[in-house]
């Protein structure tokens, strides 16, 4: 089934670009390729709520039954779980379970996309579920990669133009920016992304399986959408609603750590 041709998607880079599409009033995908949209995408697919905060502080003060993040690819010394998707994929995290998430870069992009009509978390491991969920709207849509340290990242473009893509041969119309990271998406392979700087970096660390992982197109067919200040899976045939994240949002019960 094809859309009706009146949904416009376009794509945005980093905090400044969520910040200009919730101001627009469109609705946001934020793509962390490496790794917090595939983190968020395997914990809503366990059946976790994941409350999105920016910074460490924010994590130690939400109420949640882990807390997971990292610093420049590094686990926080102290949380449950890196922002590592092999990680918690072994650690029998349980439906129902709240997941405090903070990270280098994808969180900060969460936030700054606050005031969006819809705020989703896509990558490669859901590009076809996002783009799926998407297609039938009106309106605006914007992909937004969320880059390392306001620097453009590759496996991000390519992210977002896998779901691009899709978006497009489902009827969208996509503009001139989200068509440059289409074509990338469709002619490069993908795998030149381990090569890049940021993979290159979790090699470093020891999170090859992450790679892996996180390259893996439609394996966790989620769709992770920001409701009360937490990712949980989109329902067929909800109605999408406000997805602003709170500055100060605390549900779940917290465990010590």
């Amino acid at each position: 089934m094809r859309g009706d041709g009146s949904l416009r998607v376009g794509y945005a880079g980093g905090e400044r670009g969520a910040r200009e599409a919730a101001r627009r009033g469109a609705a946001v995908v934020v793509v962390d390729a490496l790794r917090a949209s595939a983190t968020i995408a395997v914990l809503v697919a366990l059946g976790a709520r994941v409350r999105p905060v920016a910074t460490v502080s924010e994590a130690l003060a939400t109420e949640a039954d882990y807390r997971a993040g990292e610093r420049g690819g590094e686990k926080v010394p102290g949380f449950d779980f890196g922002n590592s998707p092999v990680e918690i994929l072994g650690a029998g995290v349980g439906a129902g379970s709240t997941v405090a998430l903070t990270t280098t870069n994808g969180t900060r992009v969460i936030r700054a996309a606050s005031g969006a009509p819809d705020i989703f978390a896509g990558c490669f491991v859901n590009a076809s579920a996002v783009a799926e969920a998407l297609r039938s709207r009106s309106g605006e849509v914007i992909v937004v990669g969320c880059g390392w340290r306001g620097h453009r990242a590759a496996e991000d473009e390519r992210a977002a133009g896998a779901i691009i893509a899709r978006l497009v041969e489902a009827g969208a119309i996509p503009d001139v920016r989200a068509q440059k990271v289409m074509r990338g998406y469709r002619e490069r392979p993908l795998r030149t992304l381990y090569g890049t700087s940021a993979a290159r970096r979790l090699l470093s660390l020891g999170y090859d399986r992450d790679l892996d992982v996180c390259f893996a197109e439609d394996s966790f067919p989620v769709v992770p959408v920001l409701v009360d200040g937490a990712f949980v899976a989109l329902r067929k045939g909800a109605k999408m609603s406000s997805g602003a994240l709170p500055h100060n949002t605390h549900s779940g019960r917290r465990i010590s750590s």
